[in-house]
């Protein structure tokens, strides 16, 4: 399991509004405020909503409302979102990988529980909280100052230092109202800012809608663009009926042809020496002229004779020229018929030409298509005309007028706020609310009530002999449930590298531990065993610091859950050992996500890296 991303608004000790995608590894946290960020809290608050609504308490200083959300990375992959209106609702996400939109997986808070436990990977609170959580608090010896400094707050204060203390509170009240103020001026810059921004956007969108129409107004096809005739259109919608007509005028006319009988099945005029009569004739008159020719007496007349079937063969000739005559005559008008029909033919071919072209020019298949691509332009003129009406009537809208300077100047002023509530609230942009800091005043003016009695000064004064608890087990119990393992078999994985951790940190003062059957600890220094209830308060935190960190280490090898650790153990660790803790926790960001939170001022290795601002 994984954290990829926190989200808060509102929140006590963060920013005002923040979202911050986290890497797995280890990740550095740095707070607005001195003190670290409560990212521990925050997310053992979301993950385990006990339905009252005590989150609540995170609330930032003057807010009435606020937001935290957070995405997990599930060890199956699958994403999750978890949001929370900070004392109120929440709900569960899941990602549709398919979609990729974030789906409602449930609202109730005992079914988030399980759930997060079930499929994302998330332990029982108890265990997330002492285990996979580092917080100062937690330590032995910060356990009982906690302790022993609520008996001395108890026990009651000087009376000068409670006048001094209900002076502040007051100052710190007039404060948060006018922090409160300056919060409710700087909500309605917000809500004006992202009015106009809206109103910006929208004419932005109308503007780009009428380019591209424009454009694609340019673009669409017209008759002159594709050079075509100005009736194109009619011409397409007419083809099939022209295509024909044009067959019908060229069978028209090829018919006529035929009745007037110059159609194809007119035959060609005979030679007229193929006529056997010519030529019997001519052979006869030759024959004849021959023979009077050679003949003497009454023969020779018979050339005479020759003059009959000349004559005849003359005869036949001239049928023959007159026939050829008339073919030519019938020849001549054929043609007629043939041009007819070959302008006709030529006719439609242009028209054809000129509708293949035009389709072809506009990547039409159909004549639907190419009706449809030639409509576009009204189409678009209709579409322009509409969008120059309704960008023209939000530019002379009052309300969208000057919008970029205005909304510069409500960021300005909105800025100018914020940097204002960020020096009330002492540079961490929050305040405590009125209610609270009222609470404070009340309770204060009654311990300076009490503290001027003295017998009951007195009384308070005695404070408890500090004690500091064994914290191991607790913690043994917690991890043997963890790892499903007996105290003796827990002991023995967790033996040898949580006295390394030790022996590291305590600089060699230790080289042993053990732990009973029942959990409690003992550590060996040369020559003694002692009870870890024995050790100096910074040693017994070491103890526990080293144990925390064998516990994360031994887990992270089986499965992953990220490790919050919320800064301020230089008061534990000794300054000389703070690299060796940062590289400890480094090591720890190789096996599993470490998110360590530091406060604003902190000058640590632990900046180096992935760093955020929260």
């Amino acid at each position: 399991m994984l954290l990829l991303e926190l989200a808060v608004q509102s929140v006590r000790g963060f920013s005002p509004s923040v979202r911050i995608a986290l890497k797995p590894g280890f990740v550095v946290l740095k707070s607005p405020a001195e003190a670290p960020a409560p990212v521990a809290g925050l997310i053992s608050a979301l993950c385990f909503p006990d339905g009252k609504g005590s989150d609540a308490a995170l609330l930032a200083a003057g807010q009435k409302t606020g937001k935290a959300g957070i995405s997990f990375q599930a060890n199956d992959n699958a994403v999750w979102r978890l949001v929370r209106e900070l004392g109120g609702q929440g709900s569960l996400h899941k990602l549709n990988a398919t979609t990729r939109q974030y789906e409602v997986v449930t609202k109730d808070a005992t079914e988030m529980q399980s759930t997060l436990r079930a499929q994302v990977g998330l332990p029982p609170r108890a265990t997330f909280d002492a285990i996979f959580t580092l917080t100062p608090g937690q330590f032995p010896t910060r356990r009982a100052s906690m302790k022993v400094e609520r008996q001395k707050k108890k026990a009651g204060m000087d009376a000068a230092v409670e006048e001094s203390k209900l002076k502040g509170l007051k100052q710190e009240l007039a404060k948060a109202k006018e922090a409160g103020e300056l919060q409710y001026k700087l909500d309605g810059l917000t809500s004006d800012g992202y009015r106009l921004e809206s109103k910006q956007k929208t004419l932005d969108d109308k503007q780009a809608e009428l380019a591209a129409a424009r454009a694609e107004l340019a673009d669409a096809p017209t008759p002159e663009k594709l050079g075509a005739p100005h009736d194109i259109v009619q011409r397409v919608a007419r083809y099939p009926d022209e295509k024909k007509k044009s067959a019908e005028q060229v069978r028209r006319v090829m018919e006529e042809r035929d009745e007037a009988g110059y159609g194809a099945g007119a035959g060609r005029v005979p030679a007229v020496w193929s006529d056997s009569r010519f030529l019997l004739s001519v052979l006869a008159g030759v024959g004849m002229v021959v023979l009077g020719g050679l003949s003497e007496g009454a023969l020779h007349y018979a050339a005479l004779l020759a003059i009959a079937p000349f004559t005849f063969a003359a005869l036949l000739a001239l049928r023959y020229i007159e026939e050829l005559q008339a073919q030519a005559r019938k020849g001549s008008k054929g043609d007629i018929y043939s041009l007819r029909i070959k302008k006709l033919q030529e006719e439609f071919a242009l028209y054809e030409q000129q509708v293949n072209s035009a389709m072809e020019a506009v990547g039409a298949a159909t004549r639907d298509e190419f009706f449809g691509a030639m409509e576009k332009p009204q189409t678009l003129q209709t579409r322009v005309a509409e969008l120059e009406v309704q960008y023209a009537e939000l530019q002379v809208d009052p309300e969208n007028q000057d919008l970029p300077a205005r909304i510069a100047a409500v960021r300005a002023e909105a800025e100018a706020l914020n940097q204002r509530l960020l020096e009330e609230g002492g540079g961490s942009g929050y305040a405590r609310s009125e209610i609270e800091i009222q609470r404070d005043i009340e309770r204060a003016e009654q311990v300076l009530e009490r503290a001027k009695n003295p017998e009951d000064a007195f009384g308070l004064a005695t404070s408890p002999t500090e004690h500091h608890e064994d914290p191991t087990p607790a913690l043994m119990l917690l991890a043997c449930d963890l790892f499903a393992l007996d105290m003796a078999g827990m002991w023995a994985q967790l033996k040898d590298r949580t006295v390394q951790y030790l022996t590291a940190l305590a600089d060699r003062r230790y080289h042993a531990a053990e732990v009973d059957r029942d959990g409690h600890a003992f550590v060996h220094a040369p020559g003694r065993k002692v009870p870890v209830t024995e050790l100096a308060g910074r040693d017994l935190d070491l103890w526990y610091l080293s144990l925390r960190l064998t516990l994360v280490e031994k887990f992270s090898a089986r499965s992953r859950v990220p490790v919050v650790v919320e800064d301020g153990l230089n008061g534990i660790v000794d300054d000389p050992k703070l690299p060796l803790l940062n590289r400890m926790l480094k090591h720890l960001g190789t096996l599993t996500q470490v998110v360590h939170v530091v406060g604003q001022r902190r000058d640590s290795q632990a900046d180096e890296g992935q760093t955020f601002s929260v």
